[in-house]
């Protein structure tokens, strides 16, 4: 089988997202886009629903997402204010040990 590469540009959440509900069904991203290909080529249309329970996959999704930004955040701000007194890593340990 001859395979080629292609690249696209994806929207990052819809790339994050996608990539959380390939990891949960057992797949690489690859694997899931290479699925969805060959289901469009078989049957001449958008194929097929895969899906995880849709209250909890779509509530993790967005909590990471959403932890994701946070820590995003710290590190910014913490390179911002390098050299004061303000620990921003020891900050987000004690929130995260807090939070669990």
């Amino acid at each position: 089988m001859a395979t080629t590469n292609y690249t696209l540009r994806i929207d990052e959440t819809d790339k994050q997202r996608a990539e959380y509900v390939f990891k949960e069904l057992g797949m690489t991203f690859a694997t899931g886009i290479n699925i969805y290909l060959k289901m469009v080529g078989n049957q001449k249309r958008i194929p097929f629903e895969l899906a995880l329970d849709k209250q909890r996959a779509f509530s993790s999704i967005d909590e990471k997402i959403a932890r994701d930004e946070k820590e995003k955040a710290f590190v910014a701000l913490n390179g911002i204010l390098a050299g004061h007194e303000i620990d921003l890593d020891k900050e987000r340990e004690e929130r995260v040990l807090s939070s669990t």
